[in-house]
């Protein structure tokens, strides 16, 4: 695995990562084991795939900048059940996670528009 120390989108991945585990500690035991796992699952496997952005070289990374967004839309999908049902403990929690995916998103769309523009040059650096 590359040095994602410095890359940000993995850094917001990560705090996102955290946040989510530690609300998890305080959903319900029936949403804890049903769609409280999975959301912890999705959110896990985000991580792990961002975490690989390092390792590709420039002509793929837009497209796995693709692939991450189709993810994060799965994800905003089950934030958005997991809203509806009350299972954050409140509603607060839930808004602060909502706006690090969000977050997260935008970083991403921000990546996807330079490495498809970086398709005619190959000067400059990815955006922080």
């Amino acid at each position: 695995m590359a040095n994602n120390d410095k890359f940000q989108l993995y850094k917001s991945a990560f705090d996102f990562t955290v946040y989510i585990e530690e609300c998890f500690r305080n959903f319900k035991r029936a949403d804890k084991y049903t769609i409280g796992t999975e959301l912890r699952r999705m959110v896990n496997d985000l991580l792990l795939k961002i975490s690989t952005f390092n390792d590709l070289n420039r002509e793929e990374k837009a497209d796995f900048c693709t692939d991450l967004l189709k993810d994060i839309g799965k994800l905003q999908i089950k934030m958005n059940l997991c809203q509806e049902l009350s299972v954050f403990k409140s509603y607060k929690s839930w808004y602060h996670a909502a706006e690090m995916l969000f977050d997260i998103n935008a970083q991403c769309e921000k990546l996807k528009k330079h490495f498809e523009g970086s398709g005619q040059n190959h000067g400059g650096s990815a955006p922080q």
